[in-house]
């Protein structure tokens, strides 16, 4: 039989091992192998994530949730709620280790966990073990995947919630049981509860949902509705929590005559409605620009092309390759929950780069690595049956040689994430600070520099009485002169020439930043 003929016959007669329902029983029903081989692959990738995880507190967003999250403040749009609440019960309730590397640890566990859940979906689709096992740790060990579950990352707990929402519906399809549609409903929340991008989402599980719409009944809204308005109550805290804290005058800035709603504390006063809907539509941002990317259809060449870079970036070329195909496998199984994967794995992408305001596109990518290395497994499948490579035959060793070999060659430097264990960078920078900036100053510092003096000030309390204000350096600048005449104040920017109109600035520091003092 010629090669064209054997892929017609693979492609039409459902010959796969992947196709085969005889390979593995349903999660709901799995008592042996497959639970314990989950927490194997979870554990394997959490050891290496704790070994490689940042000590300490940090810079950018990361800096920002350290902080928020050991003071229950309130984070910039949408606030992550769920992150924020789950982060502050990691660093109250664990007896080790900084603040800082406490929540680093939460998003260790949460991608740790999400690991092992490929492993496990893996096999309810039938994948062979080696299979799913390979590719599972493919996931746990990409770049992008190592990268962020070592440091305070919103959208590692995301990844979490949506991967448990999938997992609940495939279990629900299997079971039919109220209890799984009510934890896919619950994990839907809380996703929601830690991001936005939860949305895109919904159409996967409405899916899975219209394929098992038997098994629905009279209750089964209630039961989902539960599950949801449970999952989003979190965001009840954004309005409670910013009340107390303008109450109990928690934020410094505001004693200096600042207005509420800095950032840290109480980002934006959602004790109001008007502010509250500002902060989870994340309004003070171009959200728009990513939703109107779907109507550039122009674009959806340069999403494709994203999406291929950062693919073989994540699992090199054969791993890239592996996946289209097995994307293309998902579909043409006409079978809905694995039509869900792709879904879930491709409608993010063109708001993840339409999105003007967005930082690091790539970890908006990381479900779809996720669902990636389910694809890489049903591809991996496809082109060994295609070929004739019997399960035990020397021929799939090979193949299995070469997809690893993939996946190493795609990201050589792995080791140099064991540097991140002493990268005190964060505390370093705060102790250069202190040693030109007096106590009792006001340091206005933009966003970039003033996480970690935020952490040091409102987590370590070793800032002294300074007084940090995240902003750019002309942000507040009518508000100097009233200043001065209490507090030194220091300007901390990317700006090498930093000049303002009616006052003095005379540069006092300058490596990566540049630091300046004002003056009359």
């Amino acid at each position: 039989m010629g090669l064209i003929t054997r892929f017609r016959v693979a492609w039409h007669s459902k010959e796969l091992s992947f196709n085969k329902t005889r390979a593995v029983r349903p999660i709901v029903n799995a008592k042996r192998l497959v639970p314990y081989l989950a927490l194997a692959m979870g554990t394997c990738a959490l050891i290496a994530y704790v070994l490689t995880l940042q000590p300490s507190f940090a810079f950018w967003d990361t800096g920002e949730l350290q902080t928020v999250a050991a003071i229950l403040g309130i984070a910039h749009p949408p606030a992550c709620p769920a992150f924020v609440l789950l982060g502050w019960l990691f660093v109250h309730l664990l007896p080790f280790g900084e603040a800082a590397w406490r929540v680093n640890l939460m998003c260790a566990v949460a991608v740790a966990v999400s690991t092992g859940l490929v492993f496990a979906i893996s096999r309810r689709f039938g994948l062979a073990y080696v299979t799913s096992a390979i590719c599972t740790l493919a996931f746990a060990f990409a770049d992008s995947t190592w990268t962020f579950a070592t440091r305070a990352e919103v959208q590692d707990l995301e990844l979490l919630f949506r991967v448990l929402a999938l997992f609940f519906a495939l279990r629900w399809l299997d079971s039919g049981t109220p209890r799984d549609l009510f934890l896919m409903a619950l994990a839907t929340g809380l996703a929601g509860a830690t991001h936005g991008i939860a949305v895109f989402l919904l159409p996967a599980l409405a899916i899975v949902l219209a394929a098992g719409r038997s098994r629905l009944d009279l209750a089964s809204p209630a039961v989902i509705a539960g599950g949801l308005v449970l999952g989003l109550a979190p965001y009840v805290y954004l309005p409670l929590r910013s009340a107390w804290i303008a109450a109990h005058h928690l934020d410094p800035t505001v004693a200096l005559g600042f207005p509420v709603g800095l950032a840290f504390w109480d980002y934006d006063h959602p004790a109001t409605w008007p502010n509250f809907w500002r902060v989870v539509t994340a309004a003070d941002y171009h959200v728009g620009s990513g939703f109107a990317g779907y109507l550039h259809f122009e674009r959806y060449p340069d999403y494709a092309a994203a999406l291929i870079r950062y693919a073989g970036a994540a699992y090199g070329l054969v791993g890239m390759l592996l996946a289209g195909i097995g994307a293309c496998v998902l579909v043409a199984s006409r079978r809905p929950e694995r039509i869900a994967i792709v879904v879930a794995a491709l409608l993010p992408i063109p708001y993840a780069e339409a999105y003007s305001d967005l930082q690091l596109p790539e970890r908006y990518y990381l479900f779809a690595f996720w669902c990636a290395a389910l694809a890489i497994g049903a591809g991996f499948e496809f082109v060994a049956d295609l070929f004739r490579l019997t399960p035990r035959g020397p021929g799939r060793y090979i193949f299995f040689g070469i997809l690893l070999s993939s996946f190493v060659a795609a990201t050589p430097n792995r080791t140099s994430l064991f540097a991140q264990a002493n990268d005190y960078w964060g505390p370093a920078y705060v102790a250069e600070v202190k040693t030109y900036v007096p106590d009792g100053s006001v340091i206005l510092a933009e966003w970039a520099y003033s996480t970690p003096l935020a952490y040091a000030a409102y987590v370590d309390r070793s800032l002294g009485s300074r007084v940090v204000v995240a902003s750019g350096p002309e942000q507040y600048l009518n508000d100097i002169p009233q200043l001065l005449q209490h507090h030194g104040v220091y300007v901390i920017t990317f700006d090498p020439s930093l000049t303002f109109p009616h006052l003095k600035t005379r540069r006092i520091w300058a490596t990566t930043y540049f630091a300046y003092r004002v003056t009359e």
